[in-house]
């Protein structure tokens, strides 16, 4: 009986003890685009760079552009296609340096409640993933590797009467439904941000604040700590 005991011990507490928290600072930067073309079409675009290692290297660099429509004076939805080119790093380093393409499909709405604004956003992935560089395997290819379920609330209140400087915070959670080498679902990453905001102008705006992002990696989790830059445009096209 204490045979089997410490054999059940020891099975329930080398998974955790075979797990590692590293942690990273990094500066984040972006700018979105949210640019009016009809009356209930806009053009969407990003472009966004991650640093890691306090800056030293490359984490990711990526960017999308897409079409937004109106649905109702709540909803929109989005289609988009991004790339990205993503770097080993860190403790805990991918296989190989990876470029992706990324088609979506994305449901956001925003409700107001005073001084508050809620905004929420559901977003289907799929990511299609080529490893590249000295430690890419010779017959890589690109492959329809995961499938990701996004979702992100964001909570913002006016910090002024005018509104122009403005408070957020945001959860996003990231889900792939469809990997590669699994059969189950699988919570990838979270992301937790805060943010002071500032109104530039009727159709421009600038964030800073603090992020924090939860990777699920092989042999730990990678907690990244970001300085997080943002602009925001909505200046229209017609």
């Amino acid at each position: 009986m204490q045979l089997r005991t410490l054999s059940l011990a020891l099975l329930l507490a080398s998974p955790c003890g075979a797990q590692g928290v590293e942690h990273d600072a990094m500066i984040w930067g972006a700018v979105f685009g949210d640019q009016r073309m009809a009356s209930k079409t806009s053009l969407y675009w990003d472009l966004q760079g991650r640093r890691a290692e306090y800056g030293d290297v490359w984490q990711i660099k990526l960017g999308a552009v897409g079409i937004t429509r109106d649905l109702s004076k709540q909803w929109r939805a989005t289609v988009a296609l991004g790339g990205s080119s993503s770097n080993r790093y860190g403790e805990f380093p991918a296989r190989s340096n990876v470029m992706e393409l990324r088609p979506w499909l994305q449901v956001s709405g925003t409700r107001k409640a005073g001084t508050y604004t809620w905004s929420d956003r559901t977003r289907a992935e799929l990511r299609l993933l080529h490893a590249v560089g000295d430690l890419a395997p010779v017959d890589a290819d690109w492959q329809p590797s995961i499938v990701r379920l996004r979702r992100q609330d964001r909570v913002q209140r006016s910090l002024t009467t005018d509104g122009r400087w403005y408070a957020a915070v945001s959860q996003e959670f990231l889900v792939n439904v469809l990997p590669a080498r699994a059969r189950v679902a699988m919570l990838e990453q979270t992301r937790t941000q805060a943010v002071i905001g500032r109104q530039l102008s009727k159709h421009n705006r600038l964030e800073t604040g603090y992020g924090l992002q939860r990777i699920t990696r092989r042999g730990g989790f990678e907690m990244n700590h970001a300085l997080l830059l943002t602009f925001r445009t909505s200046v229209p096209l017609r």
